[in-house]
């Protein structure tokens, strides 16, 4: 556990020297949200569905900036060298950089949110305060799996163009399970009628984290 706090502090405190990251990642979200609100306004689509769609690709995309990011910061100082070195867990340190970009894309997700409920003319109701579970268990979901990848994407000669070919199919039944769920809530539903889609996603975070864990140590083993 103290080898997981110091690194998880030290990502931290570098992102609030620098909000590179935070601040990437909000502006992504911004354009994604702009450009799908006016590509929908053109086919008349304004619905919770078209909003809850569009908060998921902005968490989409923006979450990749944040895993790439979380990586990539270490690979360009050569600290990653370091890490793999030290007297520390390979799981660990994943599970180091998974809390950290959950982080990072909590923050991003919070000024979507917003947007999207100021783009499409939504109310700030309980209908949000609902949708809060689904969110965080969208964000695990998306963070462990673009961790994972983002270490694959690092030492292959695509680089980061690796990591969006292959998180997006991996990830595709997840976010029609959360586009689904937050259509539902955000449509005034109860929260019970959007539980088979929240079973969904529970098993994808399952799925996703426990082969993080289990496959980072051999991933990152191939850079040391």
């Amino acid at each position: 556990m103290s080898a997981f706090a110091a690194i998880l502090r030290k990502d931290l405190r570098l992102e609030l020297r620098s909000g590179e990251s935070t601040i990437a990642m909000v502006a992504l979200s911004i354009l994604i949200l702009v450009v799908v609100v006016f590509a929908l306004s053109q086919a008349g689509a304004r619905g919770t569905e078209a909003a809850a769609g569009a908060l998921w690709i902005a968490l989409l995309f923006s979450g990749m900036v944040g895993a790439t990011r979380a990586l990539g910061a270490e690979r360009e100082n050569g600290c990653i060298a370091g890490l793999l070195i030290a007297p520390v867990d390979r799981a660990t340190l994943y599970l180091a950089k998974l809390a950290a970009a959950l982080v990072f894309m909590a923050v991003a997700e919070i000024a979507a949110v917003i947007l999207m409920v100021l783009f499409f003319n939504l109310s700030f109701d309980s209908g949000l305060l609902r949708m809060v579970p689904i969110l965080a268990l969208g964000l695990l979901g998306f963070a462990a799996l673009a961790i994972m990848l983002a270490a694959i994407a690092g030492h292959t000669r695509l680089g980061d163009l690796t990591l969006p070919m292959l998180a997006v199919p991996i990830y595709v039944p997840a976010l029609i399970a959360g586009v689904k769920a937050s259509a539902v809530l955000l449509g005034g539903a109860p929260f019970g009628a959007a539980w088979t889609w929240i079973r969904i996603l529970i098993a994808f975070d399952v799925i996703y984290t426990v082969a993080g864990y289990l496959l980072f140590e051999h991933v990152m083993a191939e850079q040391a």
